[in-house]
């Protein structure tokens, strides 16, 4: 028999995090992105649920990922972008946890195991949208370690970050170095001001001739699975997108029955059902593809497959499922007096971000 129920565990943590939510993300997200900032007091409150502490104080050698999965979701239900705020250093810790050696756990671990938030991210995709060809980001095999070349897109607070997790082309394949952001010939761009998510401040990250001691890659000799980093970050993709699609479907679905036009609640029509009955089985299609991806993440190294099929699958339906909400709420949908056209904006930009984040 088949059991999808929570542990005890999971259910705490998702619990916790859906008070968290209710309380203080969804109060806070308008001014957050009216702003382009978050007040330090609301960083400090979400860094004090413990998610990221867990990972770097943990002994395990592979850190849960269906119980991150499950807190990224209630996050997003609350604020998408603050979910996205926490996933980012959540990312890193959870790749130098999992893959780092002993010395890059007692350097960059300890440096997050405390009360204060500490910014990093995962600098994954190549920039270069705007300026003609992509550039790749390369690293090249140097006497005591790596230069690396490039520049990354899209970087969640990145003037912030204290440190980077670069993955990197070379001659054998893909790595990731761990970059401290002080380090010479890193240039930290301006904030992009993107159309949602505009209280993380995303920003260009380049590297101009970096050097990275062969201590920085991660894993030291041994190396690391980037794949597995990618796969990670397309599932907590996809977990706040599934929290945003579900925020928007529950409150779309008591407005279509309450909201009377001709002497009939709207959700009574024909076409207004169908399209609520879609919305909700594509967010539990959603939630269930990333859940899917998480579970396998947690007995297996990889899960190249159903990770890329949740995220695209989320990227899609949670576009489309923030759009039916603005429309369903007909004039209304479009004033910034409702969140819906911030909902909206915030499922356009999730919907173009790959790799940037973790579980």
């Amino acid at each position: 028999m088949i059991s999808f129920a929570l542990t005890q565990e999971q259910e705490i943590a998702r619990a916790a995090a859906a008070a968290f939510a209710d309380a203080k993300a969804s109060p806070q997200a308008r001014a957050a992105d009216e702003t382009g900032a978050f007040r330090d007091d609301l960083i400090d409150a979400v860094w004090s649920l413990g998610l990221v502490q867990a990972v770097a104080e943990s002994d395990a050698p592979e850190q849960p990922t269906v119980l991150n999965a499950l807190v990224l979701e209630e996050l997003a239900y609350g604020d998408a972008a603050l979910a996205l705020a926490l996933a980012a250093p959540l990312g890193f810790a959870k790749a130098i946890a999992e893959q780092g050696d002993e010395l890059q756990k007692r350097t960059y671990l300890g440096a997050v195991a405390n009360d204060s938030p500490r910014f990093a991210a995962i600098a994954h995709t190549d920039a270069g949208w705007f300026g003609g060809e992509r550039q790749r980001t390369r690293a090249v095999k140097v006497a005591g370690g790596w230069r690396i070349d490039g520049a990354k897109a899209l970087v969640p607070h990145a003037a912030r970050c204290a440190d980077f997790l670069v993955t990197a082309e070379t001659a054998t394949g893909a790595c990731a170095f761990l970059v401290p952001a002080r380090t010479d010939g890193v240039v930290i761009g301006a904030a992009k001001g993107t159309l949602g998510l505009r209280a993380l401040q995303m920003a260009d990250v380049g590297f101009d001739g970096v050097f990275a001691p062969d201590d920085s890659r991660l894993g030291a000799a041994d190396g690391a699975t980037v794949r597995r980093i990618v796969d990670l970050s397309r599932v907590a993709l996809c977990s706040i997108l599934s929290g945003l699609a579900r925020r928007v479907y529950d409150t779309a679905l008591p407005y279509a029955k309450q909201r009377v036009v001709h002497g009939e609640a709207i959700a009574r029509k024909q076409a207004v059902a169908f399209k609520l009955a879609d919305m909700r089985i594509a967010t539990q299609a959603m939630r269930w593809m990333g859940l899917r991806a998480a579970s396998e993440l947690d007995a297996a190294p990889t899960a190249t497959r159903n990770a890329r099929l949740a995220q695209r699958y989320a990227a899609e339906n949670g576009l489309k499922i923030a759009d039916e909400g603005v429309q369903l709420f007909g004039g209304y949908g479009f004033v910034r007096d409702l969140p819906l056209e911030m909902w909206y904006r915030n499922a356009r930009s999730l919907s173009v971000l790959d790799g940037l984040v973790g579980v």
